[in-house]
């Protein structure tokens, strides 16, 4: 004769076993995704106006991209336009130019903490400052009047704003100082403002090429600076030669002094971009007249010779490894590639990932 309540105790340890193993399951098919030695982020810019940008992630231990994570875990689109991504203090700050906002995200698992959108008419760049504070670069409602919005990171609100140049850009932080890349925007500009972030104040103005669009520190506290150049026109709309800048490479101080300034050999439409810089500090990465160039800190004179032959949309170095990763967007409707190369330019690995990658975010 069947026992009824022996039948009810082990259908329900047999229930509570499978629930078990079902959440164990799940749990080794979704990891909490971990930043900086185990993996990035890439940013994938999207289609201008089809709010179709994304965010991937490259987990190193399984060699696997992870595409779309921010729609799949918040079950919305990202938004118009993503520009950037920071990594900073547990949190992912993602920078949706077009979208005018900021997604916040928690990075163990792409969920929403905020999004600060008052006060952002064109972000592009978003660096963290203190617990309380980070900096947003702007180029303004008209893509000219660039600022640097000071953003509270506790209640996420625009607390002031620094006027800094036109299109303000790309910001690397050192100590308590900020560099700001004034790019242009739809505009020309030629400076790097210089941030107390102290006092939020301007500190120092250095004059580089036209139109500096990124910038790194060397192992010897110098900072690096790419700049596009100038282009000015015939009325026939051919490029006048005589009136336009070329891109160009500066090396500034530690007393925020331009050392010097190499111009490269052409006047073209996208001057040395996308500056990147070795694990030791000694070695610049950029993208140049398609192709990827690099350089010793210690040089004078811009490379002849390529790094790598390919027209990359974005750029960036692994601060863990020194691995090179180019950002390749064959158009701006289909998916894009990251091309992974060690440090003497060999391919290693190419991923899938989303439209238009231009960047990757590490820790």
């Amino acid at each position: 004769m069947s026992n009824p309540v022996f039948k009810r105790s082990f259908l329900f340890i047999t229930l509570a076993l499978l629930l078990f193993f079902q959440s164990c399951k799940e749990a080794d098919t979704n990891p909490a995704i971990q930043v900086g030695a185990e993996g990035y982020f890439v940013v994938n810019e999207g289609g201008f106006g089809n709010s179709n940008s994304s965010i991937s992630f490259y987990d190193r231990k399984s060699n696997a991209i992870s595409n779309d994570l921010f729609a799949a875990k918040n079950g919305r689109p990202l938004g118009d336009q993503t520009q950037s991504m920071s990594v900073f203090e547990g949190k992912g700050y993602i920078v949706v130019q077009n979208s005018a906002k900021i997604e916040v995200i928690k990075l163990e698992d792409f969920s929403s903490v905020a999004t600060i959108s008052e006060g952002l008419p064109s972000p592009r760049y978003f660096i963290g400052i203190s617990s309380t504070k980070g900096y947003v670069s702007d180029w303004g409602a008209d893509g000219v009047t660039g600022t640097v919005k000071v953003v509270d990171l506790v209640t996420y609100k625009v607390l002031n704003s620094i006027a800094v140049g036109k299109g303000s850009n790309r910001m690397l932080k050192v100590g308590n100082l900020v560099y700001v890349a004034n790019a242009g925007g739809y505009d020309n500009d030629n400076t790097v403002k210089v941030i107390d972030t102290n006092t939020d104040m301007i500190v120092a103005s250095v004059t580089t090429g036209d139109n500096p669009n990124s910038l790194q520190k060397d192992s010897e506290g110098n900072i690096w600076v790419t700049a596009d150049g100038a282009e000015a026109y015939n009325s026939d709309y051919s490029i006048n030669e005589s009136k336009s800048t070329k891109g160009s490479i500066s090396k500034i101080n530690q007393a925020n002094v331009e050392v010097f300034r190499l111009a490269v050999d052409k006047v073209t439409f996208n001057g040395p971009s996308n500056l990147g810089i070795s694990p030791s500090g000694t070695i610049l990465y950029y993208t140049y007249d398609g192709a990827v160039y690099n350089m010793a800190t210690t040089a004078n004179t811009l490379p002849t010779t390529v790094f790598k032959a390919k027209n990359y949309y974005g750029l960036a170095v692994d601060p863990f490894n020194g691995n090179v990763i180019g950002c390749f967007a064959p158009n701006f409707s289909s998916a894009g590639s990251i091309d992974v190369h060690d440090a003497a330019g060999n391919l290693q690995k190419t991923y899938s990932v989303g439209i238009g990658p231009n960047g990757c975010a590490f820790k």
